[in-house]
């Protein structure tokens, strides 16, 4: 149950952004406010109000920012100070926590734990020993050739090679990225390698790479991401579930036909 001081705050908050907040008893005694504003993943912001009344992200922001890989950017951010002061927010450790328990500044500490890994452009982790995403373009481009349309009197080669480059999407300030560029403009290819990295890199890639594409549907819903892999199963549960959740289809590159599956996807409508 929440304590007199505890509740006094949540209704604070309640009164302040939205009737219908609710909160649940979570361990050491606090209990934790999920908001109606949406984070990187699209997930709910939530906070918590600990036991003696300290109002605080529970380290959520800041492992977001590392798994981001971009704590480093955060730290050395000219306008980090000046972004906490405006948005009531003081960084205790590993933790951002309110500055006070005031209406209007709980207020600008949710919203700005909400925008602020947004003020990032994630890094995706990249390897130059990592050759799957060369040989995806390869055998995409190979596959893609009996393609080419009868009447067109350039190398097909030239054809071909447009479908399996990058595409680069501005939104509002924010760039994502396609790994290909499809014929559909709002249908986005990633590659997912790292197959052979560490369980924590593979993790930390895939999330940023479907990132990009949970970025772009918050824009324009009928965004579709396919994704491309060599085989699945050497990523974590977790990761495969999170492709299967943001994916239309997986392709793995170890299938019979999977570079003519391709292939469609890329010349489809």
């Amino acid at each position: 149950m929440a304590n007199e001081l505890q509740l006094s705050i949540f209704n604070k908050i309640k009164e302040e952004i939205c009737s219908t907040l609710r909160y649940n008893a979570v361990g050491k005694n606090a209990i934790e406010v999920k908001t109606p504003f949406l984070d990187w993943k699209g997930a709910y912001i939530s906070f918590f109000i600990t036991e003696d009344g300290r109002i605080t992200d529970g380290g959520q922001i800041l492992s977001q920012l590392k798994s981001l890989r971009v704590i480093e950017d955060f730290n050395n951010w000219e306008f980090r100070l000046d972004f906490l002061h405006r948005s009531c927010i003081q960084q205790v450790r590993g933790s951002l926590q309110a500055t006070n328990d005031e209406e209007k500044a709980l207020l600008k500490f949710i919203q700005g734990i909400s925008r602020l890994p947004n003020y990032f452009e994630p890094k995706p982790i990249y390897s130059v020993n990592d050759k799957f995403p060369i040989k995806v373009r390869r055998e995409a481009i190979k596959a893609l050739i009996p393609f080419v349309p009868q009447d067109y009197e350039k190398d097909p080669l030239i054809w071909a090679s447009e479908f399996v480059k990058e595409r680069r999407i501005h939104l509002n300030g924010l760039e994502v990225q396609s790994d290909m560029s499809p014929k559909k403009y709002y249908r986005m290819v990633q590659i997912i390698s790292h197959a052979t990295s560490s369980s924590s890199d593979r993790k930390q890639h895939v999330s940023a790479k479907v990132l990009d594409s949970v970025l772009w549907k918050r824009k324009i819903s009928s965004v579709e991401m396919f994704a491309v892999v060599e085989d699945l199963n050497p990523y974590p549960p977790e990761s495969r579930h999170l492709l299967k959740e943001e994916s239309v289809e997986i392709i793995q590159m170890k299938k019979t036909n999977s570079s003519t599956r391709l292939a469609e996807i890329l010349i489809g409508d």
